[in-house]
């Protein structure tokens, strides 16, 4: 069996598919356990996931880094990933190819060309953003073949290589400030994977989480313009407003104010995220501010100490802070 062995030899030497390979080292997809154990007990035999990309392992320079999130259909771009791509490509040893590469949660196919990508030796390191079932499939497709990697976000059952941000602290702050500050009736325009967001938010308002008027949102401007529309017909007596993330907060401000409403004196809102728009609006908004840019920063350093064998840190917050500026 050769030395350097890619995934589709692999697959033939076994009677595979390439996917069903991808698939077993990446704990998902449409795939019996007796298969899976059938997989992962030939590459143990022959040395596939140790070896097959040991020519990249083998130098700090070259190879190529793949940075694999989830894709949220908006319409938009998506700001939130690219100010971590900001960080991440200002960190990472420029002799290496830096690869961007989106991924449908509910498409296989994309998931295991992703998953070929890291089995076949075209990827020498990983950083994936953590929170769906296709990135928990990734991470541990990557801790299988013994790939660098580092995650952004929480990462479970294994917390290591991971540069995390408290999402749940940060909406802490939001709540405390607008009771502090005298509101009385907040509204959470909820996005994705943020459940923590919306009880920081009830716990530093002071309330029950179950008390907290919810708007269901998404990720994109439309859903703060369609939530104004909902709180001016239905929920008047709102006075503040936490959002999921900072396009939503400019998409809700656009429409109250053609609704007549003033902002921050009728409705005070605040983001989340703090991308650089967020300053530049009018009116500026105030936000959660994740560092953005230090994410990517501290997932590049991380993963580029690992190729360097100086991986001290194996876990890594970064810490959320409330900007408030004129939207509230």
């Amino acid at each position: 069996m050769p030395q350097k062995m890619d995934i589709k030899s692999f697959a033939e030497a076994i009677g595979v598919s390439a996917a069903t390979v991808s698939r077993a080292f990446g704990g998902a997809g449409r795939i019996s356990e007796e298969t899976r154990k059938k997989v992962l007990e030939a590459a143990e035999k022959l040395g596939y996931h140790a070896s097959f990309h040991a020519k990249n392992l083998g130098s700090r320079h070259g190879g190529s880094i793949a940075f694999f999130y989830p894709e949220l259909y908006t319409d938009e771009p998506d700001y939130f990933i690219s100010e971590i791509v900001l960080g991440i490509n200002r960190t990472l040893n420029h002799d290496r190819l830096f690869k961007v590469t989106p991924f449908d949660e509910h498409d296989e196919r994309l998931l295991d060309s992703a998953r070929e990508q890291m089995l076949d030796g075209r990827v020498s390191g990983a950083i994936i953003i953590s929170g769906t079932a296709g990135a928990a499939s990734l991470i541990s497709l990557a801790r299988k073949a013994r790939i660098p990697y580092v995650v952004i976000g929480k990462s479970q059952p294994d917390s290591t290589n991971t540069v995390d941000y408290d999402n749940e602290y940060g909406a802490t702050l939001a709540g405390r400030y607008f009771r502090e500050t005298g509101r009385k009736s907040p509204a959470y325009i909820s996005g994705h994977l943020d459940r923590p967001k919306k009880r920081g938010f009830a716990a530093g308002f002071g309330i029950k989480e179950s008390q907290l008027l919810e708007i269901q949102g998404g990720a994109g401007f439309k859903y703060g313009y369609q939530a104004a529309e909902e709180i001016f017909h239905n929920h008047h007596e709102t006075d503040c407003i936490l959002c999921a993330n900072d396009i939503i907060a400019i998409g809700f401000i656009k429409h109250a104010s053609e609704l007549g409403l003033k902002i921050p004196q009728d409705i005070a809102v605040i983001g989340f995220d703090d991308i650089a728009i967020a300053k530049n609006y009018i009116p500026a908004i105030s936000t959660v501010s994740l560092h953005l840019r230090q994410l990517g920063v501290s997932a590049g350093e991380m993963l580029e100490a690992q190729f360097s064998g100086k991986n001290k840190i194996s876990n890594e917050v970064v810490r959320c802070d409330l900007i408030i500026r004129e939207s509230t």
